[in-house]
């Protein structure tokens, strides 16, 4: 089977598979090769997957699993690659709070826009009292 693993702005991952196991929003499910073709949805999880006896570990955001014929494609929002669980757990704990810092440091940029807007249009509005006068 070939695995293409996509995030919105690149393939992370395209390489022929052995057998790959997902978490679905119905629940877990191994596809090998000559499973029935089909679309599911994706937990945010950690899925796996295995080349020549080895097994690797993505780190998954929510996503959709589409199967047809001999390929097995994954659109997500975030993925994580690792060839070892305990490593894989670390990185993402490192990514989260990255995100996390990233969403704060966002939220303090849209407050001072606000503010900006709002102090900007009552100034606005004074003037053109003023201009009545």
């Amino acid at each position: 089977m070939r695995l293409v693993l996509s995030t919105p702005t690149k393939i992370v991952l395209d390489i022929s598979i052995d057998k790959i196991d997902v978490e679905a929003i119905d629940g877990f499910f191994t596809l090998l090769p000559k499973h029935i073709d089909f679309v599911t949805a994706l937990k945010g999880s950690v899925l796996s997957y295995v080349v020549k006896d080895k097994k690797y570990y993505v780190a998954c955001d929510h996503g959709v699993l589409v199967k047809k014929g001999d390929n097995v494609h994954i659109s997500t929002a975030l993925a994580i690659l690792s060839d070892n669980l305990n490593t894989l757990k670390t990185t993402i704990s490192i990514k989260f709070k990255e995100m996390e810092q990233q969403r704060k440091e966002f939220n303090i940029s849209m407050a001072r826009l606000e503010l900006g807007l709002t102090k900007g249009l009552m100034n606005l509005s004074k003037g053109s009292e003023y201009a009545k006068l």
